[in-house]
């Protein structure tokens, strides 16, 4: 596997927001990174705008592919990319001008700790990040404890070590075009930690139409993919709050697959389910009454 950095950009009918990202990457201080764009199946003019993208400082590799959601373009993504480095940057967003250059020092810096990449902050400027920032600057950890037990909120700039990438992928449900890439990092954390650095590296904008700004009805046309995430947040290692909390959203997302409960009931956290069962059926009607008008 090469050195250096690759950019994953998995996009969808964001060719003028993909320009943008351009210009960013050329301000970057330095080059001999690839950008990867992986086109999930988009019907503006995403291919031509690409197709005029040049540079003499980095590498710009082009794949389209059936629409299948994010997920699924970072599954052909991890397939493809060979270099050391994974950073997924989305096409609605910049990075400051000094990322790349900040992410290969930083990573020089921790390469003999076998480490599963660096996480960085995400801001809405270069002043402003977004959600909290980490209990600790330089911190060695694993993501579920950082994100998860230390309840670090908001969106961050990870940075995966792609032959931890490789070991995984986003488990693909027929008709549904969404899961949390949450669900990929924790498997990863259960292997290794990663490196979390309070610097702002990445700038975000929520745009409308965007996966942040879908929130609940699109997971909730995406049940199975809901059931996977939370069914991982149910295990004993997370506080019990927590676990509660999946157990409740995992029966909610049952309802929705219409799945048999002899099937939703085959995991090892029985008891659990049958606490929150109830509770998530009475969730479930409230989300279909609410949401599906």
């Amino acid at each position: 596997m090469g050195n250096g950095v690759t950019v994953v950009t998995p996009t969808y009918n964001r060719a003028t927001h993909l320009q943008t990202l351009y210009r960013s990457l050329c301000s970057q201080t330095v080059g001999g990174f690839t950008w990867l764009i992986i086109d999930d199946g988009s019907t503006d003019n995403t291919a031509d705008v690409v197709n005029g993208m040049k540079s003499d400082i980095f590498n710009i590799e082009y794949q389209r592919k059936e629409n299948g959601g994010k997920h699924t373009a970072l599954n052909l993504a991890i397939d493809i990319v060979e270099t050391e480095l994974f950073f997924i940057v989305d096409s609605d967003d910049t990075l400051t001008n000094d990322a790349i250059e900040t992410i290969e020092k930083d990573w020089r810096k921790v390469k003999g700790k076998d480490l599963c990449g660096i996480s960085y902050l995400r801001g809405y400027s270069q002043e402003v990040p977004i959600g909290d920032i980490f209990p600790k600057d330089n911190l060695i950890d694993s993501f579920a404890d950082v994100r998860v037990n230390k309840k670090v909120y908001g969106d961050k700039a990870e940075v995966w070590a792609t032959k931890y990438l490789k070991r995984y992928r986003f488990p693909v449900y027929k008709g549904e075009k969404f899961l949390v890439e949450s669900y990929l990092w924790l498997q990863i954390s259960k292997i290794a930690d990663m490196l979390f650095i309070n610097k702002i590296i990445y700038l975000t904008e929520y745009l409308e139409g965007g996966l942040t700004k879908s929130g609940r009805r699109l997971r909730i046309k995406c049940p199975k993919g809901g059931m996977a995430f939370n069914l991982i947040l149910m295990d004993k290692t997370y506080p019990m709050r927590d676990r509660i909390k999946s157990g409740i959203l995992y029966s909610v997302y049952s309802f929705f697959s219409h799945e048999d409960f002899k099937k939703t009931y085959a995991i090892p956290y029985k008891a659990l389910l049958l606490v929150c069962y109830p509770i998530g059926y009475l969730v479930h009607l409230y989300w279909n009454y609410k949401y599906n008008k």
